[in-house]
Formats: structure tokens, sequence, C-alpha cells
């Protein structure tokens, strides 16, 4: 018997020392990589690389990724590697640098790299994770959906839904009770989601179990689909095809789908047109030849026109897109302001001031002249970005600017938006919420990338416009009609969610209301 577990025990010994032996040779090959080139990295470790903290529960993606350029930063180089896994990552922490790779060389730099499979997943054939002519062509046709005009009715729109929103918040102010000011707030950016974009009246806020919130958490709640998303930015794309690796729920994508194929087949039953993103995205899946939309983006020849499915790909990113980022924006701004009274204080004086020109109407023009509005939200936006990283494909040899590196074609670089935001060279004392960083004479002070939460240079967000219009329509909302407060419930000082990849919360933001 003896003699049996041996001839089974000494060869599986054998053979996980030999795989030992092999994974310790590998990862040291990999981690070798900037060295040879005479590039600081950071120490990594097996099998993390350097991100040991995201894996262990220890930081979020953004702080990881903040951490990292804080340590390059720190070794006074523009410039150093880190490893996630296996994978050989550039960061640039040289403002001129990173100007140069989102803006001016941007022809090097021109895709996300982020995983996108049409076969196996429609949904992920969406603008964010489109590339190149495909990309090109689509985003010159976008913008027309946010010109000035049609964010002045879509604010008008969100006016509205602001009478919703202080109803259900009266709820907990005068039963003294403290409010899950983000859950509420998910609610309220649905609402105005749904309106503006496909024109769907829901109220949300009065049925909060409707399925547009519950497929929609789905994607960003859901600890599996959040680690996910992590390996999406940081995994070679050949890779998690090979494994056919799926990022979305299939009963969100049936859901969704759905939605978007009624939505489309009833407005082109009944010849229906509320001239918003749904009615361009209709535009593109006509090949009408006397429709300008289908010239591409130098006015020369034509564009293809989009399939039902990339349709449906650019209204769910739209969706999840608002359904999330801008709640959250709001979420941290209100922890802001209730944890820095003096500056809440001052935007309720400028909010009343600039109102009572209007008549007491909160029109498109009246947010407009509200200065400190704009700087509150830029500085929520500076502490806590909502994608606090920028992704990009090297597509071709290119010699990084000043230095003898030559980044190779296919090389991941990762802009760490969180770091640049934090950096104490670009933000004194960056750690303490200052609005007034952002008034013009501050602002003309620093270099142009220093400040990037939408992303910078031809692929910034294209719902930047509509992202911040929510934002203040409510911000503007419970700041002029509540005192906020923090609740003891609250989580404070703010820890970060380690499970995905926009930047949220540990934990929720609870405040108290007093009605003024």
């Amino acid at each position: 018997m003896a003699l049996c577990w041996g001839i089974i025990l000494y060869p599986t010994i054998g053979i996980l020392i030999s795989f030992i032996i092999f994974l310790k040779l590998y990862y040291n090959y990999c981690f070798s990589y900037w060295k040879k080139r005479g590039i600081y990295s950071p120490t990594p470790s097996i099998p993390f690389g350097n991100a040991s903290g995201l894996y262990t529960g220890k930081e979020c993606l953004g702080e990881l990724f903040m951490n990292i350029y804080l340590n390059i930063k720190s070794k006074g180089v523009k410039h150093g590697g880190f490893y996630f896994w296996g994978r050989n990552v550039y960061m640039p922490v040289d403002n001129e640098i990173i100007k140069k790779m989102v803006i001016r060389d941007f022809e090097n730099f021109p895709n996300h790299g982020l995983y996108i499979n049409e076969e196996l997943e429609p949904m992920s054939g969406h603008i964010f994770n489109m590339e190149d002519g495909k990309w090109r062509n689509l985003r010159a046709k976008l913008p027309s959906a946010f010109t000035t005009s049609k964010m002045k009715k879509m604010f008008g729109e969100m006016v509205k839904l602001q009478s919703n929103l202080t109803e259900h918040l009266d709820i907990y102010e005068t039963q003294s009770k403290p409010v899950n000011i983000k859950e509420v707030l998910v609610l309220f950016s649905t609402d105005i989601i749904l309106k503006n974009a496909f024109g769907l009246e829901t109220n949300c806020l009065q049925n909060k179990d409707l399925e547009f919130i519950k497929h929609g958490r789905t994607f960003f709640d859901d600890q599996w689909s959040t680690f996910n998303n992590t390996l999406v930015i940081t995994t070679p794309r050949k890779y998690l095809k090979w494994m056919n690796f799926k990022v979305f729920k299939k009963e969100g994508t049936d859901f969704f789908t759905k939605v978007f194929k009624d939505i489309k087949d009833f407005r082109e039953k009944n010849g229906s047109s509320r001239n918003d993103l749904t009615d361009l995205l209709i535009r593109l899946t006509k090949s009408n030849p006397e429709d300008d939309i289908f010239k591409d983006f130098n006015g020369k020849g034509r564009i293809e026109n989009l399939t039902f499915n990339e349709f449906a790909a650019q209204a769910y990113v739209f969706f999840e897109a608002g359904f999330e980022t801008s709640s959250t924006t709001m979420t941290f701004a209100l922890y802001a302001l209730a944890t820095n009274p003096k500056c809440q204080e001052a935007l309720r004086d400028e909010i009343n001031g600039v109102m009572k020109k209007y008549d007491g109407k909160c029109t498109y023009e009246a947010m407009l002249e509200m200065d400190y509005l704009d700087h509150v939200v830029d500085e929520t936006l500076r502490l806590y970005p909502a994608f606090p990283i920028m992704p990009r494909i090297c597509n071709k040899p290119y010699q990084v600017p000043g230095t003898d590196l030559v980044l190779e074609d296919g090389t991941l670089c990762m802009v760490a938006m969180m770091g640049v935001h934090r950096d104490p060279d670009l933000w004194p004392e960056p750690e303490i919420f200052d609005p007034n960083r952002f008034t013009k004479e501050n602002k003309a002070t620093r270099p142009s990338c220093a400040y990037m939460p939408f992303g910078d240079g031809p692929r910034v967000c294209i719902g930047k416009r509509f992202g911040l219009l929510q934002t203040k329509a409510g911000l503007i909302s419970i700041i002029k009609n509540y005192n906020v407060t923090l609740s003891n419930r609250t989580i404070n000082p703010l820890k970060f969610d380690t499970r995905g990849v926009i930047l949220k919360t540990k934990g929720d933001v609870w405040l108290n209301l007093h009605r003024i």
C-alpha cells in the first residue's frame, strides 16, 4: 500500500515543484521587462505584479494606480513601468508626456484597448470600446445629440424632475431620518436619462423596483461583474476571446435589447420624433443617401449605417454611464459639502442670488451664471473622478519625447488620473476640498492636462456636457432646499469600494436633511 502511495505521491510532488520553478522563472522573465530598458518600476511580487493591493482588497483600482503614479513621481523621473500580473504597463508621470500621448500624438494612442467581442457580446460594441475608423466615424456624429440648444432643452426636463426629488427627500426630513443619498440619486439620475435620451416617463423615485434599476445595478454592483471589468482593462484581448470571456449578464442584455428594440420600433411605426439621442441613433441605422449624417468625418464619402446591435450598444452605454457616474459624483459632492459647511453656505448663497435674478426660476441661463457651482463640481471630480484611469494602447513603435525609451506596438499605457489629480506638485495640499482651486486665476497657473476627469484629447467623454448638467441639476435642487450634514452612519473619512472600476464609496453615504 505504501509503495502504491509512493508511486502516486512522488511524481505528483515532482510535477508540482517543476511547475513552481517554471512559474518563478516565467515571472522573473516578465518582471525584467522594464529593468532591461532602464526604466524604473516598483518591486513586483508573484503572481499579481504590482496589483496585489487590488486583489487583497486593500486598494480600489483608482488608488492602486494613484499609488504607483506617486511612487514613480517620488523617484524624480518622467515615467516608469509596472506589472499587472505578468503584463508590463507603461505609466507617464510628466505632464508634458501625458499631454503628447493623449492630444498631440494621439494617432499613436487612439484606442483604449479594452475587451470587445461583438459576436459573443453585442453590447460590448459601444463607442467607449470602438476603435480606429469605426470609432472616428461614429464619434464625429454623436456630438450633434449634445448641442447647446439640446442641452438647454434637456436641462428644462431635468428641472421638471427636481420637484419629484424634493418631494421624496421631504419624507426623510419630516421624519428626521437620515437618507442614503446615493440610493435616491440613482433613481433621480435614471429618471433624467430615460426621459432625455429615450423619451420614457418612469418616476423611479416612486417605483425603485423598476427593471431598469435592477439590471443597471448589476453591471456595477455585482462583485463578479466588477471583477470582470477589472480584467477587461488589464488582460490582453486575445486571451479573453480565447476564453469566451463574458462581461454582461444575459438577463440584463436581453432586457435592454428588448427595451431599445421596442423604442426604435415604436418611433419608426408612428413616425414620432423627439430630436434626441435615440432619434440620432435611429437615423444612423438607415442608409438614406440624402441624409448628410452618412458623410464621413471629413465630409467625403460615406459611412456604413449602424446595425441594430450597434444601435443597442450605444444606447446601453449611455444609460449605464449616466446611471452610475452622475449619481456617484453628486454623492461625493454632497459628502464634501456636508463636511465643509462654509463651502455649502457659499454655494447656497450663489444659487439663491442667481435665481433671484431669474424670478426664482432655475433656468439654463441661471445655471450658467453659477460659477461657484462649477468650482464645487470640478473640485469634486478632481478628488473623486468617476473613472479614475485612462488606458491607451500604443499602436506602433513610439519614442517617448525627451527620452531614449521606445514603446513597442501593443504596449498598454496607463494615465492615472486620480494620481494626476492628487499630485502635490500640481495641487498643493491635494487631499483638501477647495473649490477655489478652479477660479479663472488659479486655473491659469496649471498645465492643461493636470485635470482630466472626462479624459482629454479626441477621446474625451462624449457625454461630458450631459453628465455635468445632470449633476448640477441635482445639486441645485438639494442645496437650495436643504442644509445637509453627515450622519454618524456614514464611514468618515471615506473609504473606497475595492471591487469595481468606477470610483465609489465603501458603504453608503447617509445625510441628515434640514429644510430651509
